[in-house]
């Protein structure tokens, strides 16, 4: 039996500072977590904001990754990821600049809609910054470590 049961997707982005070079580090972080093991990932895709336009360019990708976790655990990690990659605890408004931002976008099958919380994540069926990673992850052939 699999310890490491849950199957996740996340989204990552980010379009404050170095983001290339914090993708690598939040990679690195979890790759050395016991907790979790990464299944795949995407290339980064550079794409422009929405909603509040005047702003960088974002960076995005995509991680798959199995993890221990319950979602619960995993939330709460996700939280602590942004913060030690330095996000702050509240944003100035909505779809302001970020140096991370990391999204659930997947948790097993599971359908979960709280007020802090919504599995899938809403509206990832939409965004481009979403679609293109993942496509890329898993429609593209492509080289493999």
């Amino acid at each position: 039996m699999n310890p490491l049961l849950n199957t996740v997707t996340l989204g990552i982005g980010g379009n404050i500072g170095d983001c290339c070079n914090r993708f690598e580090a939040l990679y690195r972080h979890l790759n050395r977590n016991k907790n979790i093991m990464i299944l795949d990932s995407s290339p980064i895709y550079i794409n422009p904001p929405f909603g509040f336009i005047d702003q960088n360019d974002f960076y995005n990708a995509t991680i798959t990754l199995s993890t221990s976790l319950s979602i619960v655990q995993f939330f709460g990690f996700v939280f602590y990821l942004e913060r030690r990659f330095g996000r702050s605890k509240k944003r100035e408004f909505k779809n302001s600049p970020r140096t991370l931002d990391i999204d659930i976008i997947f948790f097993n099958n599971l359908i979960l809609k709280r007020p802090y919380l919504t599995i899938p994540h809403p509206k990832w069926n939409e965004r481009e910054s979403v679609l293109i990673p993942l496509f890329l992850q898993y429609l593209i052939p492509r080289a493999r470590k």
